[in-house]
């Protein structure tokens, strides 16, 4: 835990551990290290909190509480309603726990695992009161609207994914060599053949500059006749099997349908993300670094939120779980490896990234080069990715703090030291 979280529980304050759920929250108050009478419900409905906030009060002043901190698990979504009316009000910090704490430390009040909302309740007071909590990074503006958008591309695209697999299984069984014709089957011509031609019958009954014509008007001509005649061979020579087309193709035009739509729907939620992103003013510092480009930097805000709440970029490196972990025991020397401990989306966007900055920033594909090339413990391919993303978190979170363009000089040195903290 950071320093500052040690300041927030001083003498003579109140701390509350509350137990999420969906209707009904389980709360828990502790002052100076000690329980205050039993848990008590919460109802998650607006009576509910103004309840909590008439009781939080009442005990505050009859505890001659100078402050009020509540603690509460990050259990999905539920817990959003009651942690933004909570801040909102100004009477008390919102602080979470980890998930993971709660589960481990929950057996240390009665030696048992057993689980109940008040016993999880005491759990996070407890462990609020020992300072072993993180901030509650609430949202709002423009910094809410990006993150929103971005959950929603990101489920778009893990249905795309889902249909692209769909689609492809049946394409495996119905016509395989499809796949040698169309490398990417989300592509227009692909979509085109799949909608009026899905199967190898179908490509054989139709007159080769018919299917010229239709690829060619798909494309913007540029896919045309060459294709055309690739296709037919393949239809011609393949091994797919001829029972069940009738129900198979109507499926495979109803996922093609929905592939589209969802093409659409990414595509529209990306255009508001480049709009977002300019309302927070760092468009322009981001998208001038090599290799991040406008949805990526959209992304990454949307993952971090204001980078002026961070006071150094291994807090965001740590968010991420790219933080490194040692797995050693007596004299078993383990490899180091990330943590893991910490947003998937944010890691996987960080990675991507890496990817990119590799191939199109001139000093982040020196650095690479370096972390697996030199002398003294270089690292694999996927191990240099990892340390190149880290420092792209640092680069980026540097621009956005300092509202300044990327300049390569500054990122070029230094890589004895870069590669030394990363391996």
């Amino acid at each position: 835990m950071i320093a500052k979280n040690a300041k927030l529980i001083q003498p003579n304050t109140m701390v509350v551990g509350v137990d999420i759920a969906k209707t009904t929250h389980w709360a828990m108050v502790m002052y100076e290290g000690m329980p205050v009478g039993k848990a008590f419900a919460i109802q998650n409905t607006r009576e509910g909190f103004q309840n909590l906030l008439f009781t939080l009060n009442a005990l505050k002043q009859k505890l001659g509480a100078h402050s009020i901190v509540v603690g509460m698990e990050p259990t999905g979504h539920y817990f959003k309603p009651l942690a933004y009316f909570l801040a909102n009000t100004g009477m008390c910090k919102v602080v979470l726990v980890n998930p993971y704490h709660v589960n481990r430390s929950k057996e240390f009040d009665d030696n048992s695992p057993t689980k109940n909302d008040k016993k999880d309740a005491r759990v996070i007071a407890r462990l609020v009161s020992q300072g072993n909590y993180f901030f509650a990074s609430l949202s709002y503006g423009a910094w809410a609207e990006l993150r929103i958008s971005n959950v929603d591309r990101l489920q778009l695209i893990k249905k795309r994914w889902q249909l692209k697999n769909q689609l492809t299984a049946i394409l495996d069984q119905f016509f395989p060599e499809f796949t040698d014709v169309f490398k990417d089957i989300l592509g227009k011509g692909a979509r085109h053949v799949l909608t009026h031609y899905p199967f190898p019958t179908d490509i054989l009954e139709v007159e080769e500059q018919t299917l010229c014509n239709g690829l060619k008007e798909a494309t913007s001509n540029r896919v045309g006749q060459k294709r055309a005649q690739k296709l037919r061979k393949a239809a011609l020579h393949s091994i797919g099997i001829k029972e069940g087309l009738q129900g198979a193709r109507i499926q495979v035009v109803h996922l093609v349908e929905q592939l589209g739509v969802i093409q659409r729907q990414i595509r529209d939620v990306e255009i508001m993300m480049a709009e977002q992103l300019e309302e927070t003013g760092l468009a322009e510092y981001l998208t001038s670094i090599p290799g991040v480009g406008v949805v990526s930097a959209a992304a990454f805000l949307s993952e971090v939120g204001n980078p002026d709440d961070y006071e150094n970029y291994k807090q965001v490196q740590k968010k991420a779980g790219l933080n490194l972990k040692e797995n050693s025991s007596g004299q078993h020397k383990g490899k180091t490896t990330i943590s893991k401990r910490g947003r998937p989306s944010l890691r996987q966007l960080m990675y991507q990234i890496a990817l990119v900055s590799v191939a199109r920033n001139p000093e982040m594909k020196a650095f690479y080069r370096y972390m697996t090339t030199r002398q003294e413990n270089p690292l694999a391919g996927k191990q240099a990715l990892i340390a190149v993303a880290v420092k792209m978190i640092k680069v980026m979170l540097a621009v956005c703090k300092k509202r300044e363009y990327y300049d390569g000089s500054k990122v070029g040195n230094g890589h004895q030291e870069a590669g030394l903290q990363a391996a």
